[in-house]
């Protein structure tokens, strides 16, 4: 198998995982807490704005202290091989501009998720006039949302786990 399609499957795996355990996991955390609860509003004393702005921080910050380390292994292993981060590529060039240590890639993933997703979530929603949540809804509209989020860091985070040293 060439490195392209190897990277190109591994990609794909990761994604899958990533969406799918996150999804689960979200919602139906957010269920068990939830579900004996009232209605979650946009703001107000049951405002679920606050929920998503520390998931949207939360999660990418677990999730690349799970997804860096696991493919590095991978990596080091020999069961992938290395990828070369090209500077014309936009994706790439921000890559190359995050510091080299996980903690602080976590961090960086963490603050740069909750600046850019948090408003282009809540923002819709407001615009929508969609600011009220049953618990139940509110547990799927979370589960759904964190996996999304998840599975779009995911190729990110496997570019810098799996970068030339």
């Amino acid at each position: 198998m060439q490195a392209a399609d190897q990277l190109r499957d591994t990609i794909r795996h990761e994604i899958m995982v990533s969406g799918f355990s996150n999804t689960l996991f979200n919602g139906l955390i957010a269920w068990l807490l939830l579900r004996a609860g009232s209605n979650l509003t946009l703001t107000g004393e049951h405002s679920y704005a606050i929920d998503v702005a520390a998931t949207a921080f939360i999660l990418p910050f677990i999730v690349t202290l799970i997804v860096i380390p696991l493919n590095q292994r991978k990596l080091a292993a020999g069961k992938i091989a290395a990828i070369r981060l090209e500077g014309d590529r936009w994706l790439h060039a921000g890559l190359m501009r995050f510091p080299t240590g996980l903690w602080m890639r976590a961090l960086y993933f963490g603050g740069l998720a909750m600046l850019i997703v948090t408003p282009l979530t809540l923002l819709p929603l407001w615009a929508l006039g969609l600011t009220e949540f049953t618990p139940v809804a509110y547990s799927i509209f979370k589960g759904v949302w964190a996996g999304l989020m998840a599975a779009a860091l995911t190729t990110p985070m496997l570019l810098l786990a799996l970068q030339e040293s």
